[in-house]
């Protein structure tokens, strides 16, 4: 059952990136294991349906993988290409990750070449992909530009 707070926040619009960041707090918390949020915004910058959060994921960004619809590409691009259809699916305007995983809140070698892979990604590939955070032991924080890019 959902909280009628956690619901109170869903409904929330999320027009600045603090706004967005207090909301993902309050549902996320913070890290428990390594995982990837897909979180999804509509049209008015409100937390839409689903959450997916997605454990087991390669890592490596940049390694090859082969599918029968796209060739072969690497995991980044393939995972980032299968965000952008199911924004579209799901009638969202907008895609949020989030990166989960214990420890502190610098942004570690894997954090940083993920979050870069999947921007670079979203860019090439044209999926609006509003922000990156950082779930870790303490809390959240938004993955700047100058985190992942060198």
């Amino acid at each position: 059952m959902t909280s009628r707070k956690a619901t109170d926040l869903r409904e929330r619009t999320c027009e600045r990136d603090d706004d967005l960041r207090d909301v993902l707090r309050f549902l996320l918390k913070r890290a428990n294991m390594r995982q990837m949020w897909l979180i999804f915004l509509d049209d008015e910058n409100r937390i839409g349906d689903p959450l997916m959060p997605m454990d087991g994921y390669p890592d490596d960004p940049e390694e090859l993988v082969t599918t029968d619809d796209l060739g072969e590409l690497t995991h980044g691009r393939l995972l980032m290409h299968r965000a952008g259809m199911l924004r579209e699916l799901t009638g969202n305007a907008a895609i949020v990750l989030v990166w989960e995983r214990t420890g502190r809140d610098a942004v570690d070698e894997e954090t940083r070449h993920w979050a870069g892979a999947m921007a670079e990604a979203a860019h090439d590939l044209g999926v609006p992909l509003r922000a990156q955070f950082l779930l870790h032991d303490s809390g959240i924080r938004q993955l700047q530009v100058d985190d992942y890019v060198r």
